[in-house]
């Protein structure tokens, strides 16, 4: 089982990777599924949870800084 950390983890590098080498991860990640993983039921509701919440919040603020304030730095 995949931990917090380790999704985390994850989450942070993909966000790093191009849409186009995002799609191949998913592939890749897809295959693996199909051949070695067990399928499980998905939560599928459209409610957001205070966890949701909170990692959008720090999935944002991550992104804000690697785009937004990176390039106000450059300006001061």
């Amino acid at each position: 089982m995949v931990t917090r950390t380790q999704t985390k983890e994850i989450l942070e590098v993909l966000f790093t990777l191009p849409p186009e080498k995002v799609a191949e991860v998913y592939d890749f990640v897809t295959f693996l599924q199909e051949r070695y993983g067990q399928r499980t039921t998905m939560d599928v509701s459209d409610a957001w949870s205070e966890e949701d919440l909170e990692d959008l919040m720090r999935a944002s603020l991550t992104y804000a800084e690697r785009t937004v304030w990176a390039g106000e730095e450059e300006h001061v």
